[in-house]
């Protein structure tokens, strides 16, 4: 069976920019004079900034469905950033909010544990006990919104098919370092990108995949060693990429000098998705892996999913891809690509 995120949710998809796709919902700009929040960087999922647009969305969605205010709101995912957005939305609303926080641990024994109105699961079909629960509990679906997390949950689930969104990552960071530098040590680079994606490097990197990227091709080609980018970070000598930019700028490869400026530029501006064709390399390479089947829906998500909405349910999908990666360009779709939440995908 092969299904699309959209047959669940329609167009009431967020990405990172938190612009919803539909365009009948208001822009981020509109949300945050609602909510008298600040101007910047959109808020992530572990910001409780994030919790009250998410509510103010699904707010506006299910008004526009005429079905009575909403009752409750719930949350599967499965990190702890969506244990924090059920707690951010208890926390900034008078509603209940439930929590699934799902994996496949084969190894470990199957266990379904609630701490507080958040459950822990090691095993994804566990998560029709969760809303069996639920309905014990008296949910009326017909008045709760689902807020249903993408990466390695809804696609990808962690555990099943969740190294195949890795594996696009880097096949699409590969692809443009070969692209940009021919003559590029490729091993090197792999090795250099391995490295930066490990957690003791993240207060610079601060997990930002355009970062890490971007960083390893540049000391891959001899703007820096990465002994000398440990070294300056231990000491407090380098504070973050901007600061990385501007110290190797002498050092650029020619081949790179466009992107140094473009990185630099951007960065200035304070996207936080600098690296343009990373990301669109990484959305084709993704998009790739869901034709072939090495990246699938979670059947035990989707089914349940599905039927909710059968039920009443108001559903939303939520993902922390930056746009980049998950809406095709003019030239993309040109190509025959499509959205990442209308492409279709076997469900497993």
């Amino acid at each position: 069976m092969y299904a699309t995120i959209a047959d669940l949710t329609g167009d009431a998809v967020i990405y990172r920019d938190l612009e919803p796709c539909d365009p009948a919902l208001p822009r981020l700009a509109a949300l945050r004079a609602r909510l008298n929040l600040p101007a910047g960087p959109p808020p992530r999922k572990r910001d409780a900034a994030y919790a009250r647009i998410v509510r103010a969305l699904a707010d506006t969605l299910q008004a526009a469905r005429g079905s009575g205010p909403l009752t409750t709101m719930a949350v599967i995912g499965d990190t702890d950033n969506d244990r924090l957005l059920a707690d951010h939305l208890r926390q900034t609303s008078a509603l209940p909010a439930y929590a699934f926080i799902g994996e496949d641990r084969p190894v470990a024994p199957e266990s379904l544990v609630w701490y507080g109105d958040t459950a822990n699961a090691t095993r994804w079909r566990l998560i029709h006990n969760w809303a069996g629960e639920l309905d014990w509990r008296g949910v009326d679906w017909a008045r709760t919104a689902v807020l249903i997390d993408i990466d390695k949950t809804l696609l990808g689930p962690r555990g099943r098919s969740d190294g195949a969104i890795d594996d696009a990552r880097a096949e699409g960071a590969l692809a443009v370092a070969a692209r940009l530098v021919p003559d590029l040590d490729v091993a090197l680079f792999r090795r250099i990108y391995g490295e930066l994606c490990r957690r003791e490097w993240h207060p610079f990197t601060l997990d930002n995949q355009d970062y890490v990227v971007a960083t390893a091709l540049l000391i891959a080609t001899g703007a820096m060693s990465l002994d000398e980018a440990r070294a300056r970070i231990e000491t407090g000598a380098l504070e973050g990429f901007a600061a990385f930019l501007a110290l190797v700028e002498p050092r650029v490869h020619p081949a790179l000098a466009s992107l140094h400026a473009e990185l630099r530029a951007l960065v200035a501006r304070g996207d936080p998705t600098p690296f343009k064709a990373f990301r669109r390399a990484e959305l084709t390479a993704t998009l790739a892996r869901m034709a072939d089947g090495r990246l699938t829906l979670c059947g035990d998500v989707y089914h349940l999913c599905w039927n909710l909405a059968r039920r009443g349910a108001l559903l939303i999908a939520a993902s922390d891809k930056p746009a980049e990666s998950a809406l095709p360009t003019a030239e993309q779709l040109a190509a025959g690509l499509q959205p990442l939440h209308h492409t279709p995908t076997r469900v497993d």
